[in-house]
């Protein structure tokens, strides 16, 4: 008879596995390093553990155990989509594990529970919902009635791509050169077809829901909290996405080459001020699908977009529109902030859709096109342009975190 195997008494138990387990699902949404340090770090003191940690974008080491007897683990895990439901769920859990109010076993059941959850919102509605968060943001960028409907067309071919691309793990990648192709060249046809549109209001507008602003914001408190290791990868994976989205453009406006000069020559009408109360709101409610937040959060998403567009324009007002970006940025960070001093929720929650209406993608994209038309000088000059506001934004963001820190754990 054979005799069943035994378990090692080096073999770590539960309370570790348990630490690996959450520490992969907060990899998976996106933590900032030295959050997901200090979280997980004061969870394993909750399981009577010592423990060490050293996060990076796409793995982290750790260091379990008692005086005496300590394991030490690598773990691998891809970073995962934005998903703010998620992370909001995974806030209340470790909060309630910290404080006492769950126990380990249990908190072990609502982690899998949350990893295994199924998407809120289907892919049919996330397509819709980049057509319907695109479409205002041309208005945001000075476009009329005409950006506006195409935009929401590209928005939904940006989104379709976008989905069916990022189901497989392989093509993911793809998503922004190919995007990015197809909006530079659709917008150089829709300003070649139709009069007062103008291209680059277009392929901006119809990309904005495609910028990472979720790792520019993670990889610059990063930075700022001396996890440099951590904050100069995640930047630099920012930096190619952007240049992937750029290179995308480039390449449709190059494939539209015959259309490039009648297409210039259109010059947007803007819609009426009035029109930014139907705006907001439709971006709000889109943002909420594309970040798979929780429905009631809408009416603090809207707050947050309404606060840093405002924010932006009259910081534009008092300080140009170089400086005005960094003060919305500041206004935005601040209330983001209060708002998890408030709630106990993530600031990220509405940090996330406010940034999106503040990164200065617009600049960037221009410049490509002046560049590409063989205007090097101004396109240099406007490129440099969206760099010292990017820079702004940033330090208002910066700013802000100094000023009043979130209050959640994650």
């Amino acid at each position: 008879m054979d005799t069943p195997p035994q378990t090692s008494p080096s073999a770590p138990p539960p309370e570790i596995a348990f630490c690996l387990e959450l520490g992969r699902a907060y990899q998976a949404s996106g933590i900032p390093a030295h959050r997901f340090e200090e979280a997980l770090t004061r969870v394993s003191q909750r399981l009577g553990l010592e423990g060490q940690f050293f996060a990076l974008p796409t793995a982290f080491f750790a260091t379990l155990g008692w005086q005496g007897q300590q394991w030490t683990f690598f773990q691998r895990s891809l970073p995962g989509d934005v998903e703010l439901e998620r992370l909001s769920d995974l806030q209340e859990t470790t909060d309630a594990l910290i404080a006492g109010r769950l126990g380990a076993a249990e908190a072990a059941e609502r982690v899998r529970a949350i990893q295994a959850a199924p998407p809120r919102w289907g892919a049919a509605m996330t397509v819709l919902c980049f057509g319907l968060g695109s479409a205002p943001a041309a208005q945001f960028f000075g476009g009329g009635w005409r950006e506006v409907l195409l935009t929401g067309l590209f928005g939904l071919l940006v989104g379709l791509v976008a989905v069916l691309l990022g189901r497989r793990q392989g093509l993911s990648r793809l998503v922004y050169p190919i995007s990015g192709a197809l909006a530079g060249f659709l917008a150089l046809a829709a300003a070649w077809r139709f009069p007062h549109v103008s291209p680059q209001v277009l392929t901006v507008s119809a990309l904005i829901v495609l910028v990472p602003g979720l790792r520019l914001v993670v990889s610059m408190n990063e930075l700022a909290t001396g996890n440099h290791v951590s904050g100069t990868a995640r930047l630099v994976d920012t930096g190619m996405t952007f240049l992937s989205l750029g290179f995308g453009v480039a390449l449709g406006q190059r494939l539209g080459a015959p259309l490039l000069a009648r297409a210039l020559h259109g010059h947007p009408l803007p819609l009426p001020a009035w029109t930014l109360a139907i705006g907001l709101p439709l971006i709000a409610g889109a943002f909420v699908v594309l970040f798979r937040a929780r429905p009631r959060d809408f009416p603090w998403i809207l707050a947050a977009s309404v606060l840093a567009f405002l924010g932006a324009r009259q910081g534009a007002l008092w300080l140009g529109p170089q400086f005005g970006v960094g003060l919305g940025a500041f206004v935005l960070g601040l209330a983001s902030n209060a708002f998890s001093h408030w709630k106990g929720r993530p600031s990220i929650v509405t940090l996330l859709p406010g940034l999106v209406v503040l990164v200065p993608g617009g600049l960037g994209f221009q410049g490509l096109g002046f560049i590409i038309q063989n205007q090097l000088v101004v396109g240099l000059d406007t490129a440099f342009q969206a760099l010292f506001v990017a820079i702004a934004l940033l330090m208002g963001l910066l700013l802000a975190q100094a000023t009043l820190q979130p209050r959640a754990a994650l």
